[in-house]
């Protein structure tokens, strides 16, 4: 264990200087003024207001977090609990962005044509785009994301980097594990109460699969689940949302013998952490292999992390500092190329 925590964080620390360092010296004419979409930027942002909580975490990643003054509440990763939220990502508090100082809004299309008005007529420009359910578009967003806010040579180097070093790392931690491959599987409720896992193909699926181990359910076509695969599949290990999860699947008699419920090898890690593509996802797919890692030597966690923090008002919140403060270096998750195969699909690797 205490090897493949040293190989983690010595890559976290190496991949990391890579991805941040090379933005250095921006500031130059061959980087501003920048255009993406119908959008131009003539220079550096200095003070970024961040509307959703997947471009948060992959500005996050990339090292364009220290220029956060502002978040919505959506974005509640707790890595950036030092920056004070801003009302809602669709309604934000426009005075607050305002008194910030904000040069730069980045927001989804859910953002409302009266508070992009005010916000644009209080300085600010506006930029938004949509959420990446491809991995060709998430490349697109890192390298845009990268863009807007370190310029068209050294921020798109930036953001290109950050997602081949997101790719390279989930690699490098599937495989500095145990060599015995181990059966897993994500289940969540949603709104109707039936019990669902990622769809084969989707984002989330492939950043779920990047623990390297033997997904139950993966050919899954829709969310909702077989009982009988469950059952038949019989998952040595399985990950859930909350505790309503858990509950339901306990609460099934006939699940009573799937080898993860009997042994109580279950781990909360919550499903948003999957559809943010940065930081999160990353953090998510280090605290599986740890889990598992320590369960199968018999010292399992007694805690579960907690991936998200109350909301800070700007209002109570004298400055709007920048999201700076690291995680501790013994849960950290590792920044750091896998590549894309023919059809768009993330390539990843199980060794064992």
């Amino acid at each position: 264990m205490k090897r493949f925590l040293c190989i983690v964080l010595s890559l976290c620390v190496l991949l990391s200087c890579t991805v941040i360092f090379s933005g250095c010296n921006n500031k130059t004419s061959e980087n501003w003024p920048v255009t993406v979409g119908d959008v131009t930027i003539d220079k550096e942002p200095e003070n970024i207001v961040v509307l959703n909580d997947v471009f948060a975490d992959i500005i996050s990643y990339i090292g364009y977090d220290i220029k956060m003054v502002g978040r919505s509440e959506e974005c509640d990763q707790e890595f950036l609990h030092v920056v004070p939220t801003m009302g809602k990502g669709a309604a934000p508090d426009t005075a607050a962005i305002t008194a910030a100082k904000t040069d730069l809004v980045i927001a989804d299309n859910t953002l409302s044509a009266d508070a992009k008005s005010a916000i644009e007529s209080g300085g600010a420009k506006v930029i938004t785009f949509d959420i990446p359910t491809t991995s060709d578009a998430l490349k697109e967003l890192y390298t845009n994301l990268g863009t807007v806010l370190g310029g068209k040579t050294a921020g798109k180097e930036k953001g290109e980097k950050g997602y081949e070093g997101l790719l390279e790392m989930l690699s490098t931690m599937n495989t500095a594990t145990s060599n015995v491959v181990q059966t897993v599987a994500y289940i969540y409720l949603d709104e109707n109460n039936q019990l669902c896992t990622f769809v084969k193909g989707s984002l989330e699926y492939q950043f779920f699969n990047y623990n390297g181990n033997s997904n139950v359910f993966a050919n899954q076509a829709a969310p909702a689940i077989n009982l009988d695969e469950l059952k038949l599949g019989s998952p040595n290990f399985i990950f859930y949302d909350n505790d309503k999860d858990l509950a339901a699947l306990k609460a099934d008699q006939s699940l009573a013998g799937v080898n993860a419920l009997k042994s109580n090898h279950t781990c909360q890690i919550p499903k948003k952490s999957f559809f943010r593509y940065g930081k999160s996802a990353e953090q998510a797919i280090f605290d599986i292999l740890n889990y598992i890692e320590k369960t199968t030597k018999g010292t399992p966690d007694s805690a579960t992390r907690d991936y998200s923090v109350p909301a800070t008002t700007a209002e109570t919140t004298a400055a709007a500092p920048a999201a700076t403060e690291a995680p501790a270096a013994d849960s950290a998750a590792p920044a750091g190329a896998s590549s894309q195969n023919d059809s768009g699909e993330i390539n990843y690797t199980v060794e064992g």
